[in-house]
């Protein structure tokens, strides 16, 4: 078989800059992006021969746990049948890819310059039409903001700052390293009032994980990234005034959802979850198990040891189509070995893209690990572990990061 011939590698650098925009607004171009970068991956392996990628831990814990959870979900077993098991097997796509993207696609640094830039466009394509929606109430396709006071930016329905707050800190942390001092204090106070303005809960927490991070990482930015730790809650507060809808959802709802989480509908799908583990703790329920489980009388539990008090835990208007957490997504997909092995995946890429940053500080590494640390935190309300929006953004920064450490281990 010949090498990867160089048209064909040069479409799947295409395809991949072309993710950021595709994942946010054309998810079935993105999946055949996704398809080229992996084609091209097997093609160069196949090529070459070289097979020794399967045990990089880059790939390993992810093809682990993609082949286990294909397993639990054979149609004999998977509350979803056929067709979760076809949705299994599909997602080896998604697996495939961080090692495609940092040992291929990526491997030159024109390729991973394209990627930053169009990243950065997401970015301020985002940014943009939230602030456009904030003084007009409309963004550029003529979306209002949402019932509840929240700002979508450029979609439909508020999930702005999901995709905004995985995105923005590959691009805002290099740009404040290299900017003067007053310039970087204005960069970095836009891109929080932003997140705070959009008026999102958990992200605007991520956004202080995210700080707190770039405060460890990247010594030049601590004193900056600290002071805005401490702005970002004044903001929260001052909200009441800036906007009273952002204030509500930021904080009234954030109180009460508080006050009776076990209760909520977040507790009550994530204590689902664990009445669904319980009664099938080695396989879990094949993929989408939540989805096609959750209304089985067997799994209707309450836990009142836990403060619940809904009787059955809700039964089954409390459902959802996943638990809202990645990891509790695993696990009733997969079983707790599918928990294990999902977050071992996790916690490699972070320590992939984690090594070396105290020794030798990189603001565009720093920022891709924020952006991948944000998104794997465990302690976290989230989209589905395979929704495009997010675990895509999570997926495609994690094999940038690849990439760039693969980039800087061959340069020392």
């Amino acid at each position: 078989m010949p090498p990867l011939p160089r048209p064909v590698l040069r479409a799947a650098q295409v395809a991949v800059a072309l993710l950021p925009v595709f994942l946010l607004h054309a998810r079935a171009l993105a999946e055949v992006s996704i398809a080229i970068a992996d084609i091209a991956f097997l093609w160069q392996m196949a090529a070459t021969r070289s097979w020794r990628w399967l045990r990089a831990p880059e790939a390993l814990p992810g093809l682990l746990f993609w082949a286990w959870q294909l397993l639990c979900s054979l149609p004999t077993h998977a509350a979803g049948g056929m067709p979760a098991f076809l949705q299994a097997l599909a997602s080896l796509s998604w697996f495939l890819l961080v090692p495609a993207l940092g040992r291929v696609v990526l491997a030159e640094e024109a390729a991973r310059a394209w990627l930053t830039r169009m990243i950065s466009l997401a970015v301020l394509y985002i940014g943009a039409n939230v602030w456009l929606q904030q003084f007009t109430g409309f963004d550029i396709w003529g979306f209002r903001r949402w019932g509840d006071g929240s700002l979508t930016g450029p979609f439909y329905e508020p999930r702005a700052s999901a995709p905004l707050v995985r995105m923005m800190f590959p691009v805002l942390l290099p740009a404040v390293t290299r900017a003067r001092p007053w310039v970087a204090a204005a960069l970095l106070l836009l891109a929080v009032v932003t997140m705070v303005l959009i008026g999102q809960r958990m992200p605007v927490l991520l956004l202080l994980l995210g700080l707190a991070a770039t405060a460890l990482f990247v010594r030049r930015l601590r004193p900056l990234a600290l002071g805005f730790l401490v702005l970002v809650p004044v903001l929260v507060l001052a909200t009441v005034v800036i906007s009273p809808p952002a204030h509500h959802r930021l904080v009234t709802l954030f109180a009460q959802t508080m006050e009776h989480f076990p209760d909520s509908p977040y507790g009550s799908l994530y204590l689902r979850s664990l009445a669904m583990a319980q009664n099938h703790p080695l396989l879990g329920w094949g993929f989408d198990g939540l989805r096609h489980a959750c209304r089985f009388p067997q799994n209707f539990r309450s836990f009142p040891e836990l403060g619940q008090t809904l009787r059955d835990g809700g039964g089954a208007a409390i459902c959802n189509i996943h638990p809202h957490n990645i990891y509790l997504e695993a696990l009733t997909n997969a079983g707790l070995p599918g928990f294990v092995l999902y977050a071992a995946m996790a916690l490699t890429w972070l320590v992939i893209l984690g090594r070396g940053l105290f020794a030798t500080p990189d603001a565009l590494r720093a920022g891709v690990f924020v952006a991948v640390l944000v998104h794997f935190w465990p302690i976290a309300s989230s989209s589905s572990a395979f929704d495009l929006y997010s675990s895509g953004i999570a997926f495609m920064m994690a094999g940038l990061g690849v990439a760039l450490a693969r980039a800087r281990a061959q340069a020392a």
